[in-house]
C-alpha cells in the first residue's frame, strides 16, 4: 500500500458522505495514492486524492494509471 499512481486517462471514483454517494472525475495526470486493496484482485480499491480517501474501480487504476512510486 502507499503506491503512487499518475493517471494517463481520466478516472472515476466514488465518494461517500452521510450515506450519499457522489461520482468524482479525476483528470489525466492527477497523482493518486493507493491506500487499501489490490488492483489485480479487488473490484474496488481505496485511494487518496486531494486529501480524501475514496473508492476507485481497480480496472480504471490498472488500465489508466502508471505506477509512479512504490512504497517500501
Amino acid at each position: 500500500m502507499g503506491s503512487i499512481f499518475k493517471l494517463k486517462n481520466r478516472g472515476r471514483a466514488i465518494s461517500s458522505e452521510d450515506d450519499y454517494r457522489n461520482v468524482i472525475l479525476i483528470p489525466p495526470s492527477a497523482m493518486v495514492v493507493l491506500v487499501e486493496g489490490d488492483i489485480d484482485e479487488d473490484p474496488f480499491v481505496k485511494i487518496r486524492y486531494e486529501g480524501k480517501v475514496i473508492l476507485m474501480l481497480s480496472d480504471d487504476l490498472r488500465s489508466g494509471g502508471e505506477l509512479w512510486e512504490k512504497s517500501a
